[in-house]
């Protein structure tokens, strides 16, 4: 009680002794969960092709020699044979979803003539139906696939994560140069040779991560896992992946993960730089909170740290 009645009259000593024993030192945590700006609008269409009429003319004239796997390959066909080559489109229920104007893109010649239709995207988002969000969420996996094509960052087809490729035709290394406190210049890609023959490629690197959407409270977000892809031939995965990717984790810790979130996080949100369309999808800053103490959370946002982990792991 006396400590209290000095640390109310204003006892210095009571208060620098209250201060130095019960309020610990603030701690940032980062998650891994970006913020993003949703575009304003979502445009459907009626599709208009003959499934059977597409697969006989993209055999001749794309030299298409399997069977159709989906309603999707189909109208990827139909759209390449008509010159369009955009991949930020959904189709569902026979249906054309795009975040882009329908009847001002190419999508327009797979489409019924008069049927498009401009919605709210909060008629998706906050949608009662399963499908109708799941729609959306597609549809910004399909925007953000289409916005890092420019950057060379692929997707891969199969298990639908993104990694960073060569910039140039025969490059043996990438790096990105990015700014948080500090200025740093990670390796994201990196031709690898053999030890024996060092004339002989053993596999490429390539910084990697999954992406994907979810809404909490008013808000939407992007989920970002960082990882590594090793490919044989810069594309098509190593058939020692799996063990190559160990190697790698074994030398990461929090700190290397921790920056390669920032890192991804700050390149996401770097894509679209320098142009004044509002409607378009928009990575914002990284979720942060400074925690002062276990009852007691601030979100915080932005503020980065250097790649040298990230550059310096590599796997044997």
């Amino acid at each position: 009680m006396l400590s209290e009645f000095q640390h109310i009259l204003g006892e210095v000593d009571a208060y620098i002794s209250f201060s130095s024993e019960s309020v610990a030192a603030p701690t940032a945590i980062t998650s891994n969960l970006q913020q993003i700006r949703l575009p304003k609008f979502v445009y459907v269409a009626e599709l208009m092709i003959d499934d059977k009429a597409v697969i006989a003319q993209a055999k001749a004239e794309l030299g298409y020699k399997g069977k159709a796997r989906s309603r999707k390959s189909i109208v990827k066909m139909a759209l390449l044979l008509n010159g369009v080559e955009t991949d930020a489109w959904v189709c569902h229920d026979n249906k054309l979803f795009s975040l882009h104007d329908i009847e001002q893109c190419g999508l327009i010649s797979v489409a019924e003539e008069g049927s498009v239709e401009q919605l709210q995207v909060s008629d998706l988002a906050d949608s009662l139906e399963l499908d109708n969000v799941n729609i959306l969420k597609q549809l910004l996996s399909a925007e953000t696939r289409e916005q890092l094509k420019r950057h060379h960052v692929r997707m891969d087809t199969k298990d639908g994560f993104f990694f960073f490729g060569p910039t140039a035709e025969g490059q043996l290394e990438r790096k990105e140069t990015w700014t948080g406190k500090k200025t740093a210049i990670p390796r994201v890609y990196e031709v690898k040779y053999q030890r024996k023959d060092p004339s002989k490629v053993a596999h490429h690197q390539h910084l990697s991560f999954d992406l994907t959407f979810t809404s909490l409270v008013d808000a939407w977000y992007a989920q970002l896992v960082p990882s590594w892809y090793y490919s044989y031939d810069g594309y098509i995965r190593s058939n020692w992946h799996d063990d190559l990717l160990s190697q790698q984790k074994r030398l990461e810790h929090n700190l290397s993960v921790r920056n390669m979130v920032r890192f991804v996080a700050y390149f996401l949100s770097s894509i679209n730089e320098g142009e004044d369309k509002d409607d378009r999808l928009r990575f914002l800053s990284l979720v942060e909170f400074d925690v002062r103490d276990t009852d007691e959370a601030e979100p915080a946002h932005d503020g980065d740290e250097n790649l040298a982990d990230l550059v310096e792991g590599t796997a044997a």
